[in-house]
């Protein structure tokens, strides 16, 4: 494993674990007493996929915040947006139930969040190098189409999966360190989606 794939994982499990509460702590398997050994089955594991597959719509949905930042500079809009946030925070929580809501709502924040770290990124940078800023403006509505598509297919495994599952964190630090490589994310981008992750394990 090389040093910036040992740096990606240690950045996931930190990240995961410091969000996971102690009640998902307490779902992991414990040691039997007994002199005989029961397999557990409260935690189904092969049920539904594991929370791994929650990464690659992520980092999807996150790569799209380039050509946003790009619109906002050109047009000087500011890159927090309280109301279209809220909107689409709104939209998401109004189609899960209400055993899903809190996690659903947590997952969507940290998506917006996460764009927003890569946006700020990419304005510091133009910022330092005027040269490299973007000049024209790209028309939005398609990647605004594209990052609902993508936040309603995150949501739908949010809630295909049980974040208690002892397996959660593994799953999703293995997945992330597999697309950083495979999709050569920069530094900036794989510090976003650690930060997108962050709520998968944790509620």
């Amino acid at each position: 494993m090389t040093s910036r794939a040992r740096l990606v994982l240690a950045l996931v499990v930190t990240t995961l674990a410091a969000s996971v509460p102690a009640a998902a702590a307490s779902a992991a398997p414990t040691t039997s007493t007994s002199t005989t050994s029961t397999p557990t089955t409260s935690l189904p594991m092969t049920s539904t996929p594991g929370a791994g597959a929650i990464v690659a719509p992520v980092v999807d949905r996150l790569l799209l915040a380039d050509a946003v930042a790009r619109s906002k500079w050109v047009t000087h809009s500011a890159i927090d947006d309280p109301a279209r946030e809220r909107a689409v925070i709104d939209a998401a929580v109004a189609g899960a139930s209400p055993a899903t809501a809190d996690r659903v709502r947590a997952v969507v924040r940290d998506q917006i969040e996460a764009s927003k770290t890569v946006q700020r990124g990419l304005f510091a940078g133009w910022r330092a190098a005027p040269w490299t800023a973007p000049r024209a403006d790209t028309d939005l509505s398609s990647t605004r189409r594209r990052i609902s598509d993508l936040t309603t297919d995150i949501v739908a495994r949010v809630v295909g999966h049980d974040p208690r599952d002892p397996a959660c964190l593994a799953d999703v630090a293995s997945a992330t360190l597999r697309t950083v490589a495979e999709r050569a994310l920069t530094p900036l981008q794989t510090v976003a989606s650690v930060q997108a992750e962050r709520s998968l394990c944790a509620l």
